[in-house]
């Protein structure tokens, strides 16, 4: 399960973003721990904004509250410890003893975050859309 965001005309475009601002997002505690972010920023979607399966083409309003989210989220990570835990999942029904927990590495968090900005950033001043393609 992954995720990969870069800047592109459209899904089926080459990015146009440099490979090394590229984000690639796995199913981990940095993702989980930004995932309510990401919800945040959707705007009446029946999918999920940033999948880890699925793909998206992210533009306009959208983008600009993605974008807002995502400095809430930096703004968070300030006020957290360089490591913390978060829930990720389940093994089975989702009861206490099941629980899978995940460490977010405060570092790691805000270089994901730095890059999503960038590619905002870098999606609005080139007119193009902010690409989200899951496997």
């Amino acid at each position: 399960m992954a995720a990969t965001i870069y800047v592109a005309e459209n899904w089926r475009a080459a990015p146009e973003n440099p490979p090394e601002r590229t984000v690639w997002l796995n199913d981990t505690g940095c993702y989980w721990h930004l995932y309510r972010y990401f919800e945040g920023a959707k705007v009446q979607r029946t999918e999920e904004l940033i999948d880890l399966y699925g793909g998206a083409e992210i533009d306009g309003y959208e983008l600009d509250r993605l974008e807002y989210q995502l400095i809430a989220a930096r703004d968070d990570a300030g006020h957290k410890p360089n490591e913390w835990k978060v829930l990720t999942g389940w093994h089975g029904s989702p009861a206490r003893e099941n629980e899978i927990w995940g460490v977010v590495k405060k570092t790691e968090l805000l270089e994901i975050i730095s890059k999503m900005i960038w590619l905002i950033d870098f999606a609005r001043e080139s007119k193009l859309k902010l690409i989200v393609s899951g496997d």
